[in-house]
């Protein structure tokens, strides 16, 4: 039955996929409402705004992410955790680093920016994920 347990493993992987996209949506919505809410509503320094938003979606992916997505049997407060903060750590500096590309090197507008710069980490997150900080979880 080794076909059987192919398709079993794919179909949990797609599955895996698709929860950590709904995850992301959530975790994009955090982060564009509290950067809109900070850049444009309050006029907050739009890279203090991006760390502030960025954390607030982090927070929610960490949570959901472990619980529901990946199903982490680990306690809370683990090596998960840690590997969790240092790849959200390097997605804030790509991110941030995106966002100054988009935003201040070719002059789009401050939620377009932030459109693309997470776009583009979203697409490097998922394997991060998968592969590193929740790998022990099956």
């Amino acid at each position: 039955m080794k076909g059987g347990f192919q398709v079993d493993r794919g179909f949990k992987e797609l599955l895996r996929a698709a929860k950590f996209a709904v995850v992301g949506v959530a975790n994009t919505l955090i982060d564009m409402g509290v950067f809109a809410l900070l850049a444009q509503v309050l006029g907050l320094n739009v890279y203090l705004s991006q760390v502030i938003s960025y954390s607030a979606g982090m927070l929610n992916s960490y949570v959901f992410n472990r619980s529901w997505t990946f199903q982490a049997k680990d306690r809370f407060f683990s090596p998960a955790l840690v590997r969790f903060v240092a790849l959200n750590l390097v997605m804030l500096l790509v991110s941030t680093g995106l966002l100054w590309f988009f935003f201040d090197f070719w002059g789009l507008p401050k939620l377009i920016a932030k459109v693309l710069a997470t776009g583009f980490t979203l697409v490097l997150s998922f394997g991060a994920n998968r592969l590193w900080v929740f790998r022990q979880a099956e």
